[in-house]
């Protein structure tokens, strides 16, 4: 009878980590791309939407 119980308990919170993840992805993916990065410190500006790096600015 407790493995039932457990089961039932690991089934939701993985149910609801997975809606997380997905809510969480569907963000970030919407949020992102283009414009002024920072990273570390460094501000670097994406003269290319689909370009495969940025270019650091100076400040």
């Amino acid at each position: 009878m407790d493995f039932y119980i457990l089961a039932r308990r690991f089934s939701i919170i993985t149910l609801f980590a997975a809606i997380f993840a997905v809510t969480f992805s569907a963000v970030v993916v919407h949020d992102g791309g283009g414009g002024t990065q920072s990273h570390f410190g460094a501000t670097y500006t994406c003269l290319e939407r689909n370009g495969a790096f940025c270019a650091p600015t100076v400040r």
